[in-house]
């Protein structure tokens, strides 16, 4: 073997490099030989760790996950976007379809092996349109979007040209964000930068929308807009949980269950009035959304300000979003509810108590109050107790409570 100087410059840049030993220089072949040997057993391992399961492979992650668990299970869930999945739409949401990319549509994709993507995608359509009792004929449907501000999004790329207006309502007065939210000095949503809007806002005496239904053939354009549009490959494991509760959505059963959501929130309504307890509007007890939400959370009970009419700011709003359907997939009923409002009105009472005593008028004088005084802490713990000890009666959905890892 014959062997040169390197200069020190390109030396340094060399995987492996010589060595002086002994006054002899020797090559560092054993450090190929074992680099080789250690990409070979990654390799393998590798295969081993894609059938790991996830507290094996990411323990920090699984365990947060088992701390979701515990708080779903002790706690009181009423934002009303919010519910529990059933078990048989997460094992399709977590199944083998989320390995397959299928731009396009069925019978019409730009990769091949999709014949079982497009059959789902088809049921899914299928069952969308009967679930609505829409004949297949006169209505089409497009189940590729992600979620519901992507839909929207899409509908007014297909509709409409940049800059042309869109009407909606007013965020305060019921509408969303993904309709064009904007305020006076800056645009919010990603809608109104590309769209002129022109929000409107219920008639406050009745509170009704009065307007014409009008219908178009837009469904080319529609899926035109969501892919190649806006969208790559569709989430097939999601279509596949969606076709799923459309099925579920055609029971006796869910039909139950609707109407008890639809009993309890009346229920739910009656409690306050009777009890003279907070109203939508906290603004009008001299509290706004914020704060309440910030002591609803302390207490373990899950709900959201939301602007109302004749709010300024949408960070420290004067209400409250409240719904009944997580509580009552878990087994709630009209009694239930009852409680549930009397905690919500604890609650409420507290974070007035907190407010009159911080040490000045923002929220994080307010929040550094409900941390730091040791009577409120000690109110807050109370009934965290009672309200974690009164859902912890009710079943789980989707996973079962003897297996969690934090059950006290």
């Amino acid at each position: 073997m014959a062997l040169r100087r390197l200069s020190s410059s390109i030396n340094n840049k060399l995987p492996f490099q010589p060595f002086a030993h002994g006054g002899s220089i020797y090559h560092m072949s054993s450090l190929a030989s074992q680099a080789a040997q250690d990409k070979e057993k990654a390799r393998a391992t590798w295969i081993k760790q894609l059938n790991e399961p996830l507290d094996v492979v990411d323990p920090e992650i699984a365990d947060i996950i088992e701390l979701e668990k515990a708080r779903q299970w002790k706690g009181l869930e009423l934002i009303p976007s919010e519910n529990f999945t059933s078990l048989s739409v997460m094992q399709a949401v977590g199944s083998v379809m989320t390995n397959k990319y299928s731009e396009g549509y069925p019978g019409a994709r730009y990769y091949g092996g999709n014949e079982y993507i497009d059959m789902a995608e088809s049921l899914c359509q299928k069952r969308a349109l009967d679930a609505f009792q829409l004949d297949p004929a006169k209505w089409g449907v497009n189940v590729q979007p992600l979620s519901g501000s992507p839909a929207n999004f899409q509908a007014y790329t297909a509709l409409l040209k940049p800059h042309e207006r869109i009407m909606a309502l007013d965020l305060p007065h019921g509408g969303h964000l993904s309709h064009g939210y904007q305020t006076d000095t800056k645009k919010i949503s990603a809608v109104s930068i590309f769209f002129e809007t022109m929000p409107y806002r219920l008639n406050e005496s009745t509170g009704y929308i009065d307007y014409d239904q009008v219908m178009y053939d837009y469904e080319d354009k529609i899926n035109q807009a969501v892919f190649p549009g806006l969208q790559g490959g569709p989430h097939n494991h999601t279509i596949a949980g969606l076709a799923v509760a459309l099925k579920q959505v055609k029971t006796p059963e869910y039909k139950a269950y609707q109407e008890q959501v639809l009993s309890n929130c009346s229920k739910f309504a009656e409690a306050y009035s009777r009890r003279k307890l907070m109203n939508m509007e906290s603004l009008w007890q001299g509290i706004d959304g914020s704060r309440v939400e910030k002591v609803l959370e302390s207490v373990h009970i899950a709900a959201n300000k939301n602007t109302v009419p004749g709010d300024v700011s949408a960070m420290v709003p004067g209400g409250i979003r409240m719904g009944t359907p997580a509580l009552t997939s878990r087994g709630f009923l009209e009694d239930d509810f009852v409680k549930v409002a009397e905690y919500f009105d604890a609650a409420v009472k507290l974070a007035l108590k907190i407010k009159a005593n911080a040490k000045g008028t923002k929220l994080k004088d307010f929040v550094a109050a409900l941390q730091s005084d040791s009577q409120v802490q000690s109110e807050i713990t109370k009934l965290r107790h009672e309200v974690e000890q009164y859902a912890k009666q009710f079943p789980t959905v989707g996973f079962e409570k003897e297996t969690m890892r934090y059950r006290q």
